[in-house]
């Protein structure tokens, strides 16, 4: 007899307990409230067997998307191929296996065919979807993004547990699509199911902040703050919530923020620094003092290189903002030098860093020493095919931001403001891009 979890869809594992903490894990991975991997833990402890519980917790640490994450992740991996190996596992743990393999080893591309493969016989496997949503997130495929999920939706329903999330996953992949009205009623449906979703709010948010509706923007996270504040995404959501007062010029307000909310406390995750980077970076174009904050990010980045070694692009990157704002050459050299041994591999990472992680990383350093002619000649070619090293339509507006700064700062202010109309016409309501213009 084959057992099924809460979403009818097969798990080798028969013990009552393990399976209860799997969905206890599971719900934690989905609404980033609590630790999947320590909960999950106890489960490998007493059952070592337990093929889809290696699963989750090699899932979840991958998720951090950093090199240290992943080498935990190896262990489960392997554990979880060994049991393959013995027949232990079934054809869903065997699947989700062979696409945790090639995410371990730094093919992405590969694992995203696998992943789909896995939803193809399973599409209720919220481990396998939620890891592949992610990943096309790190690799910038907002076509999969929303495809992607577009391809199981059917399968669902408002009686499958965690079918909000999977809601809010498809706002987003619709969002990125450039379908804010589609994407915007999907993150409110799942909202209406879900008050405490953080990723349909985010999503969202994402409609009105790319559209310029800024006003609107803020009432929409605000009038969801005691849902959203308490689980841990809050860092992004407030990063966004920061850029809507940037936008209006409200500097005092993004300071609060950032020293309350996004870095209140030192601390070693990458997805908190790269918020940090992009928030900080943004108010250093603008001319704002931002020195000892930026000299303490630089302090937390550099503990960090000797464990990342140019495993992310994305992640260097922005790395790469706080050391340039600061003067930090030995840094700086040292993320182009990680950049450069990256891209001469194999891996996706590698594709990311040669296509865009190294000329990126080398404008940003260019701007950081005043040679903003260099740095155009950098930014300028890579900035339409950015989404190759992730990342977000908001994230990567940063490169634009430095474009038209650069441009301003060696005197091409027709190309500024090439750039600022294309930025006013699709964010009429933008007061910062009406700023930026009175300045050239």
């Amino acid at each position: 007899m084959t057992t099924l979890d809460l979403r009818d869809t097969p798990v080798s594992m028969t013990d009552p307990t393990a399976l209860d903490l799997l969905e206890q894990a599971i719900r934690q991975f989905q609404s980033y409230v609590g630790d999947p991997v320590a909960t999950i833990e106890p489960a490998l402890e007493a059952r070592p067997d337990f093929a889809l519980g290696h699963a989750m917790r090699a899932a979840a640490l991958i998720s951090f998307g950093e090199q240290r994450f992943f080498d935990q992740a190896r262990p489960s991996v392997a554990a979880l191929e060994a049991l393959v190996e013995r027949g232990v596992a079934n054809d869903r743990e065997r699947a989700l296996g062979a696409a945790l393999r090639k995410l371990v080893d730094g093919d992405w591309n590969a694992a995203s065919v696998l992943f789909d493969r896995a939803l193809v016989a399973n599409p209720r496997d919220v481990i396998a979807l939620q890891t592949a949503h992610l990943f096309d997130f790190v690799r910038g495929d907002a076509l999969n993004l929303r495809n992607r999920i577009s391809r199981v939706l059917p399968a669902w329903s408002a009686s499958t547990p965690g079918y909000s999330y999977v809601l809010g996953f498809y706002a987003f992949g619709l969002e990125e699509c450039n379908q804010y009205d589609a994407a915007l009623a999907t993150a409110n449906k799942a909202l209406e199911l879900e008050p405490a979703d953080a990723w349909a709010v985010h999503a969202g948010l994402h409609c009105m902040e790319m559209q310029g509706q800024i006003d609107q923007g803020m009432q929409w996270l605000e009038s969801k703050k005691p849902q959203w504040s308490v689980n841990g995404f809050a860092f992004h959501n407030h990063w966004h919530l920061a850029l809507l007062h940037l936008d209006r010029g409200e500097i005092a307000r993004v300071l609060e923020i950032f020293d309350r909310d996004i870095l209140a406390e030192d601390t070693d995750i990458a997805f908190v620094l790269v918020d940090a980077s992009a928030l900080l970076w943004r108010l250093h174009l603008l001319g704002i003092d931002v020195a000892s904050r930026m000299a303490r990010l630089a302090n937390l980045w550099e503990a960090k290189l000797d464990g990342e070694r140019g495993f992310y692009a994305f992640n260097d990157v922005h790395a790469m903002l706080a050391f340039a704002a600061v003067g930090r050459e030995a840094s700086m050299a040292r993320i182009l030098h990680d950049l450069e041994s990256a891209a001469v591999g194999s891996t996706t990472n590698a594709m990311m860093s040669r296509d865009v992680g190294l000329p990126l990383a080398r404008g940003v350093a260019a701007f950081g020493t005043g040679r903003y002619a260099q740095c155009l000649d950098e930014l300028e070619p890579v900035r339409d095919i950015a989404y190759r090293f992730g990342g977000s339509h908001a994230q990567r507006d940063l490169i634009t931001l430095t474009i038209i700064e650069a441009a301003r700062r060696c005197g091409k202010l027709q190309l500024a403001r090439h750039y600022l109309n294309e930025r006013v016409m699709h964010r009429p309501g933008s007061e910062l891009g009406t700023r930026l213009l009175a300045r050239m």
